[in-house]
């Protein structure tokens, strides 16, 4: 008797098994493919959102973290240096003065005159006080030869120093010399909004687009929570830090940002009541208005200049009510290099992207 071998059958050319050994990589394939896809377009779509929001609020150039190749800094102190030539250094007749660009900047200027009074006496030369409705007026007049001695808000000073060869000398301060104010983001007092992410699809007012604590901190620190304005809120400008609080504490805006120096003088000068507000966010201490002067001028012009802005006696004048709710009874000393490091490192964020793109 014999036996035929025993084999095994052949395997269909079609089965189950085969399809799922081919099918199953694919799939794999496929879906990591398409997470690589979905993670890039939602990343495209988050730096265009970035990109747009850089656009609207002028910051697609952000101030610039170093001088103008035109200046020099032998000392390292991030500010411009003195022309070395004797024929570059000037000592004009006449000193223009200005106090902080804005809105009411025409009206706060008479408040100086005792202090133009002071420098005229310091410098031995006639001053002129100005005034400008804007930042951009009171940059391009310092860079043009129109303005020699003023003061930039916050937000103003590194792309006045970089661009325009501002000296920053000293900033508002207290008798103690300590100076310091921050960003509060402010909300209506009966407002469901608690909290920075709350501020989610509500409008948001900013003051200016130029300033620190009504603007640039504020969006930093909304970024810092992957808050974006459009996909996650609206916003519009006020104009001033007066008109944010006013507006908010009439229950007009939803919320704003702005400075606590200047909304603590709002209260204390009995323009809004604090049971109008509540404040949801408060930021690190940065200084508050900077004054200096234009680096051309000649050293001993320089130096008289520094000692009227120091040795100013604020009592008795304008100056001394106007500042007092906000405890600033004098110019104290500040140091870019040290003083304005967050500032600078706010407008360093505008330059780094929210987001990475994803594999």
């Amino acid at each position: 008797m014999s036996y035929a071998p025993q084999t095994t059958p052949p395997e269909p050319l079609f089965s189950i098994k085969r399809v799922a050994l081919v099918a199953i990589p694919l799939a794999v394939v496929a879906a990591t493919v398409l997470l690589m896809v979905r993670n890039r377009i939602e990343w495209e779509a988050q730096r265009s959102g970035e990109e747009t929001m850089l656009n609207w609020f002028e910051m697609a150039s952000p101030s610039p973290r170093l001088l103008d190749s035109r200046f020099s800094d032998a000392d390292a102190d991030l500010v411009a240096d003195p022309p070395t030539s004797p024929a570059e250094q000037l000592s004009p007749d006449v000193l223009y003065f200005s106090y902080v660009g804005g809105p009411e900047a025409k009206e706060e200027s008479e408040m100086w005159r005792d202090f133009a009074d002071h420098l005229a006496e310091a410098t031995g030369k006639e001053i002129q006080l100005k005034s400008f409705s804007t930042t951009q007026e009171q940059l391009s007049a310092l860079a043009t030869g129109g303005l020699h001695v003023t003061s930039f808000n916050t937000g103003a000073v590194p792309l006045a120093v970089a661009s325009c060869g501002f000296v920053p000398v000293c900033t508002l301060g207290k008798e103690d010399g300590t100076f310091g104010t921050t960003m509060r983001i402010i909300v209506p007092a009966k407002s469901d909004i608690k909290s920075v992410l709350d501020l989610k699809g509500h409008p948001i007012a900013f003051t200016t687009r130029d300033s620190n604590s009504g603007c640039k901190a504020a969006l930093a620190l909304l970024r810092e929570f992957g808050l974006l304005p459009l996909r996650d809120f609206l916003w519009k400008f006020s104009g001033s830090h007066d008109a944010s609080i006013k507006g908010v504490s009439e229950g007009y805006y939803h919320a704003a940002p702005v400075a606590g120096d200047l909304l603590d003088r709002a209260v204390a000068s009995g323009k809004i009541s604090s049971s109008e507000f509540q404040t949801i966010y408060e930021s690190e201490v940065f200084p508050p208005a900077t004054a200096g002067y234009v680096y051309y001028l000649a050293p001993e012009l320089r130096e008289a200049i520094e000692s009227a802005l120091l040795e100013f006696d604020w009592s008795g004048t304008p100056l001394e009510e106007l500042f007092a709710a906000q405890g600033v009874t004098k110019f104290v000393p500040v140091s870019y290099k040290q003083d304005f490091a967050l500032i600078r490192r706010l407008d360093d964020a505008f330059r780094k992207p929210l987001v990475t793109a994803s594999n």
